[in-house]
C-alpha cells in the first residue's frame, strides 16, 4: 500500500508506504471530544513507514493505562491528523478521514464501545472491546 493525505488546508501532508498494523474505531470520551462526533477512526502504522511534511502542534494527555497519548493537529486549520502513545513509541495513528483515499479502511476493533452514543452506528460484525 502506498497512500497519502493532508489536513484541510494542506499545510501538513503525509505519505505511507506499507499496510496498517491495526485499524480501529474508538468511542472513548477523549476521542469523542477531540473529534466533535461519536468516535475517532484511526489506522496505525509503524512510524518508519510514514513521512510527514509540515509542522503540527500537539496536545498530551494521560490515557486510562497511565501512558501518555499525544494528539497532533494542524496549527493553521485545526485538523486532527495523528496520534502516538508512549506505550508503543514505534507506531503512529493516522486519522482515516485525512487520507486522499480511505476506501481500504475496515475497522478490526471498536474500543470503548460502552461509551458509544446510542446514535452512533456500529457495524455489528466488528469485535467490540
Amino acid at each position: 500500500m502506498h497512500s497519502s493525505g493532508h489536513c484541510h488546508c494542506g499545510a501538513v501532508s503525509f505519505t505511507v508506504k506499507g499496510e496498517p498494523a491495526r485499524m480501529a474505531q474508538c468511542h472513548c470520551n477523549a476521542c469523542r471530544r477531540t473529534t466533535g462526533t461519536g468516535h475517532n477512526v484511526q489506522a496505525f502504522f509503524p512510524r518508519d513507514l510514514v513521512t510527514i511534511t509540515g509542522e503540527t502542534k500537539s496536545y498530551e494527555s494521560t490515557a486510562d493505562s497511565g501512558s501518555t497519548r499525544r494528539r497532533h493537529f494542524c496549527p493553521t486549520c485545526g485538523s486532527r491528523l495523528f496520534s502516538d502513545n508512549s506505550r508503543n513509541p514505534g507506531m503512529i495513528g493516522i486519522a482515516v478521514g485525512s487520507f486522499d483515499d480511505s476506501s481500504w479502511f475496515s475497522p478490526q476493533a471498536i474500543v470503548y464501545s460502552a461509551e458509544r452514543p446510542v446514535w452512533d452506528f456500529v457495524d455489528p460484525d466488528v469485535e467490540m472491546k
